[in-house]
């Protein structure tokens, strides 16, 4: 993996990271754009490769991400654009 797609896929986590402390308060009308990006950013998790582990069997770690620094620019965009809306909309009550 490059390093560009390295520092674009922290950029991702650590915005959906300050979401899903805020998950609590998204309005209802944002949800599935939500759960949208959250199955984008699933391949990033830490812990998804352990959670698929089984006792006795050999462990391989899959690929992080196959996708270009674009696709990740715009995953990126996407995360940004939505915690920008819900922070305003939350303002806004």
């Amino acid at each position: 993996m490059r390093d560009e797609n390295t520092l674009l896929i922290g950029q991702a986590l650590q915005i959906r990271d300050k979401l899903v402390a805020k998950r609590h308060v998204i309005p209802s009308s944002m949800m599935s754009e939500w759960s949208e990006l959250q199955v984008q950013t699933q391949a990033f998790d830490a812990n998804r490769p352990f959670d698929s582990a089984i006792k006795g069997r050999r462990f391989a770690k899959p690929a992080v991400y196959s996708g270009s620094a674009k696709d990740l620019n715009q995953i990126v965009s996407s995360l940004k654009d939505f915690e920008e809306r819900m922070t305003s909309n939350l303002q806004h009550h």
